[in-house]
């Protein structure tokens, strides 16, 4: 399986650059076409009566308007300078439409890619990427606003629970990593026995990689009092990693709003890319 379609979609010109950055990493590894999607995001329509919020949300609705296209501009600019080669998409929607247009537009191709929420301010882009990972059954690849690595995907943790989520993630992940890859298998807690991992945990996952011609370690973690994205960040800091692996959001929206859960940490903490399937 080739990456062949990878779809960047970005907010800002200037805050959404390390996304736009690991998109060219991924075309030049493997020659893949990229279309850079500016989305413009129009507030939700508002009811209005005789006292006139009409009015005011129509104003407001034209300063908006006219905020997006200068973030258009602003992006042609940076991609006509860095990156010719990207297909250039301009859409604008209003919030309350935002998920479909980010899933319809997923499903067309193999591989999304979106900046990493920020803490003070998560909105859009943790909308944005449970759009793609829930709506579109396709991989999202997730990268921190700061992100300026040379290299993605040559030596990879990923998360192994046994599950159908971390199963796709990890089949999914083929499409990004180059031969030769070295990927570190890491299972927490997990005791030997049962239908999931079996006698020997993670050995059969690592058997399958390696077929792949992938390098594979396998890495049984306690987590001694640490949570599941804490033992696998600290793993990922250990190798000096490149790529997260995960299943994304194996739990309800709703449980993972009210419990936490090991993704939404993720997006909190990581300092690497994250590659995520649901």
């Amino acid at each position: 399986m080739q990456l062949r379609d990878i779809l960047v979609c970005v907010t800002s010109a200037t805050q959404d650059t390390g996304a736009i950055a690991l998109a060219q990493r991924l075309k030049e590894a493997t020659g893949a076409h990229v279309a850079c999607a500016g989305i413009g995001i129009l507030p939700s329509a508002l009811l209005y009566n005789e006292y006139g919020a009409g009015a005011a949300y129509a104003e407001q609705l034209n300063q908006d308007k006219l905020r997006i296209e200068r973030f258009w501009s602003d992006l042609k600019t940076v991609l006509d300078r860095q990156y010719p080669d990207f297909e250039v998409r301009r859409q604008m929607t209003y919030s309350i439409n935002l998920e479909a247009l980010i899933a319809a537009m997923a499903r067309h191709g193999d591989l999304t890619v979106i900046r990493a929420p920020a803490k003070e301010s998560p909105q859009p882009h943790a909308e944005m990427i449970e759009a793609a990972l829930l709506g579109s059954g396709r991989p999202v690849m997730v990268v921190p606003a700061d992100w300026k690595g040379e290299t993605v995907g040559t030596n990879v943790v990923a998360g192994w629970d046994a599950s159908r989520e971390a199963a796709r993630a990890l089949h999914d992940a083929l499409m990004v990593l180059p031969a030769g890859a070295t990927v570190t298998i890491v299972t927490v807690d997990v005791r030997p026995g049962g239908f999931q991992h079996g006698d020997t945990p993670g050995i059969d996952i690592a058997a399958h990689l390696a077929r792949h011609g992938l390098k594979v370690v396998l890495r049984n973690e306690a987590s001694l009092g640490q949570s599941k994205h804490e033992v696998l960040l600290r793993v990922a800091t250990d190798i000096d990693a490149d790529l997260m692996v995960l299943g994304g959001y194996r739990h309800s929206r709703l449980q993972q709003a009210l419990f936490g859960g090991v993704t939404r940490s993720m997006l909190r903490e990581a300092h690497l890319p994250l590659l995520l399937s649901h």
